[in-house]
């Protein structure tokens, strides 16, 4: 006679498995989506910095491409000191002055400061001079430079972030 037995191993998986397995990979789930979030928003603001530091470039570029004067040092320039200007820049590229009306822009505001002799109220004239090396120093024995600081500042509102964020470029320029 052949005996049953009742110890048999139970064959497929059990509920409580299936649930565990789920919890596990929900949990793999929502971490893979958190790094793909956190990627998405860093390339972003990766983007925006980089917008605004073309931005700043272009200004500079401009500024330089004017010159400056001999005498005063650069003082063709000194309109453009504590100027601002706003720019709008949409998805696909375009510098516009103006908002885009139907379209998603980001708002970019450029501020221009100049340091310099004939800038007499600009932002580092103060006791400790114009800047560091101070732009009025003597360059050759016994003649006062000849030099003018120029410095872009791009600033933007990031969502998320507090405050506005900055990208500055800083040059200096001589006839």
């Amino acid at each position: 006679m052949r005996r049953i037995d009742t110890r048999r191993q139970a064959k497929g998986v059990t509920l409580l498995e299936v649930m565990a397995t789920m919890a596990v990979m929900l949990v793999g789930i929502a971490a893979a989506m958190t790094v793909v979030s956190q990627t998405s928003n860093s390339n972003r603001r990766t983007l925006t910095a980089n917008q605004a530091e073309l931005i700043a470039e272009r200004t500079l570029e401009n500024i330089r491409a004017q010159g400056c004067t001999v005498a005063p040092p650069c003082g063709n320039l000194v309109g453009l000191d504590k100027s601002r200007e706003i720019f709008y820049q949409t998805a696909g590229g375009e510098l516009l002055t103006v908002k885009p009306a139907g379209l998603i822009a980001r708002q970019y505001e450029v501020a221009l400061d100049l340091d310099g002799t004939p800038l007499v109220g600009s932002f580092e004239n103060a006791t400790t001079g114009l800047g560091v090396p101070a732009v009025t120093r003597n360059l050759v024995d016994g003649k006062p430079g000849n030099v003018v600081n120029v410095r872009v500042s791009v600033s933007w509102e990031e969502p998320g972030r507090s405050g506005r964020q900055v990208y500055v470029l800083q040059t200096r320029m001589a006839p």
